[in-house]
């Protein structure tokens, strides 16, 4: 097996071809300006049409599009010419390939890249190939970077549906950075090692964006007798490995079905033969096809030679041969298709049925079907692409879209060159000497930066290291920090040392209880650096116990005035410490266990052990 990946990342600031700036927050729709548009199927400047813009252009959707008023434009409508590429994006790219030593390429061709699901209003993506070469370094190997681009992110769909669909411009123009490695990964764990390194890399430079849908990867990968296959979109780190893992058995699995299934075909085809079978469910007691019969559906069937028994095959956790084909079915903008292998009791379809379907198309002991309801043009462009697929012995190319739990589903053909061209309305960008010189400086800076990082993360366990150095977004950067590159939780713990703190404590309170509140749906951006710091120097000064900090952090969330002493206060956490502890301990006659068991959120456990021995002396 081998895989390649591309790393998709957002970077920060202004869009990539006119001024205005993404929003953080949700804008009214209300304030929004909205409309609607149709695309169409255009021919490479070669005269060829792209697989999968054809597939696309048969699902004739209409698109709706929502246009906040403070983050979109004209451009963004496709009413107005785009502006010249953002320089700050241009030389955050060229920072990067400087980082991965990629070569950048002398003058920048931005081109046209097909699309018309919609996602972009005026049809086509810009994206433009900045730098070719370099490597990363994994613990075993290295691996090359075949590509560095720089493009516009897409639309970011609200609403789909068989005929329309619904998409929010806030994020359409965002400059992207595009880093493919070569096919050089040969396993899921490498693939899953090459995008933390990467995606590691980008964060350090800080010219990123930053949270959740900011950056996503796309696979490529293919086993010895298959096919390159990419899987878009596997948004969560830690499911890399396995969907690599999944797509290899998957590409595994068909290569056995292919070759099961052409030995029963024989000499036999599959034809792209339709029959209407919708007289055979005119009584039909199944609810389902009652319903869509009702609405003006009708039924249409495909015999599939040879494939009994392997529709139901499965190839992928939870998803089986047929559940491809009925992927290809949906491409088409039908609900989906009912094939043999199926258990027709959960559609409610008879025996009798199934038996008059099976002497329609004249089926013989090892052959299978497929029904899809729809209007008959869909069902014949559904069917033909099923067709199509089962024709295929063997792992066609395709573009999949990854799933949550590792595996994929079919999106549309691999596209190819056929889908580029050039971009009319903007001059090729020459790179400069000054341009390159930048980047190099910059490159530099973050070098510096991470040593700095290293020396500061070096105080501390390794364990907590790692947590820290990948934490983000837990609470909000004010600015201060020295270094662009220092993540805000960095720069705490940079004051704590500073200021002669238990930096130890620091971390583990920026990693572990910080991770809790996060995870109770706590708004801790409200906790920023200087209130932190107050709260580390207030435990430091005996405010409250160490075993107080969540409660007291939690309580500041809520209450965004308060400071660690009220908090303290009102929780009625302040500190027992000195004669005020060990008259407890004579009055209530408490040892050390049960002492900590009724005060353990005001008593410093290492105090109390302390004032247990010397009572004893």
């Amino acid at each position: 097996m081998i895989c390649g990946i591309e790393i998709h990342q957002r970077l920060s600031g202004r869009k990539l071809f006119c001024s205005c700036a993404p929003s953080d927050s949700e804008e009214n729709e209300a304030g929004a300006k909205k409309f609607a548009r149709r695309q169409h199927l255009v021919a490479s400047e070669l005269g060829e049409t792209d697989a999968t813009a054809r597939l696309e252009a048969m699902r004739d959707r209409e698109f709706h599009y929502v246009a906040p008023v403070h983050s979109t434009c004209l451009v963004e409508a496709d009413e107005e010419p785009p502006h010249a590429m953002n320089p700050d994006a241009l030389s955050a790219a060229l920072a990067v390939c400087e980082l991965l030593s990629t070569t950048p390429v002398d003058e920048m061709h931005i081109m046209r890249k097909n699309v018309i699901d919609g996602s972009n209003t005026s049809g086509f993506q810009r994206t433009s190939l900045i730098g070719i070469g370099g490597s990363i370094r994994l613990k075993a190997k290295k691996v090359g970077v075949q590509t560095i681009c720089i493009e516009e992110e897409s639309a970011g769909i609200l609403d789909g549906q068989d005929n329309k669909a619904v998409y929010d411009l806030n994020r359409l123009g965002i400059p992207l950075i595009e880093i493919a490695t070569a096919p050089e990964l040969t396993s899921g764990d490498e693939a899953q090692e090459a995008a933390e390194i990467i995606g590691g890399l980008l964060r350090k430079t800080g010219l990123v964006a930053r949270g959740l849908g900011t950056i996503r990867q796309d696979l490529n990968i293919s086993i010895p007798g298959g096919a390159r296959v990419e899987i878009k979109g596997a948004q969560d780190l830690s499911m890399i490995s396995k969907a690599v893992e999944l797509e290899a058995k998957r590409q595994q699995e068909l290569l056995k079905i292919a070759t099961e299934s052409k030995e029963r075909l024989g000499s036999r085809k599959i034809e792209p033969t339709f029959y209407d079978v919708t007289s055979t469910f005119s009584e039909t007691r199944s609810p389902m096809v009652f319903k869509m019969l009702k609405a003006g559906s009708k039924a249409f069937a495909l015999a599939l030679p040879g494939f009994s028994g392997l529709l139901g095959r499965e190839i992928s956790p939870n998803r089986r041969f047929g559940s491809e084909l009925a992927d290809y079915a949906r491409s088409c903008g039908v609900r989906g298709l009912i094939h043999s292998d199926e258990d027709m009791g959960k559609y409610g379809i008879s025996e009798d049925e199934i038996s008059e379907i099976k002497v329609a198309l004249s089926l013989l002991e090892n052959d299978g079907f497929a029904i899809v309801l729809a209007d008959t043009k869909k069902a014949h462009e559904a069917l033909s692409e099923v067709a199509k697929r089962a024709s295929v012995f063997g792992v066609p190319e395709e573009t999949r879209r990854a799933n949550p739990d590792g595996t994929s589903s079919y999106m549309r053909p691999l596209p190819g060159k056929a889908r580029l061209y050039p971009e009319t309305d903007l001059e090729p960008i020459v790179i400069t000497k000054d341009m390159l010189a930048l980047a190099k400086k910059k490159a530099k800076e973050i070098g510096a930066m991470e040593n700095e990082k290293g020396a500061l993360l070096s105080k501390i366990n390794p364990e907590l290291a790692s947590q820290l150095s990948s934490l983000r977004g837990l609470i909000s950067h004010n600015g201060s920090f020295k270094q662009l590159a220092q993540t805000p939780e960095l720069s705490v713990l940079s004051a704590a040392v500073e200021a002669g703190l238990d930096y130890k404590y620091a971390a583990s309170v920026l990693t572990n209880v910080l991770k809790g509140l996060k995870r109770e749906q706590l708004d801790t951006l409200a906790l920023d650096e200087p209130r932190l710091l107050s709260a580390l120097h207030a435990h430091r000064e005996g405010a409250f116990a160490k075993a107080a900090m969540a409660d007291i952090l939690r309580y500041m969330c809520e209450n965004k005035a308060a400071s660690p002493a009220e908090a303290a206060k009102s929780l009625g956490l302040e500190t027992l410490s000195g004669a005020a502890l060990e008259k407890i301990i004579r009055e209530e006659g408490l040892s050390l266990p049960s002492l900590m068991a009724k005060y353990r959120l005001r008593v410093d456990a290492q105090e109390a052990a302390i004032l247990f021995s010397k009572m004893k002396k």
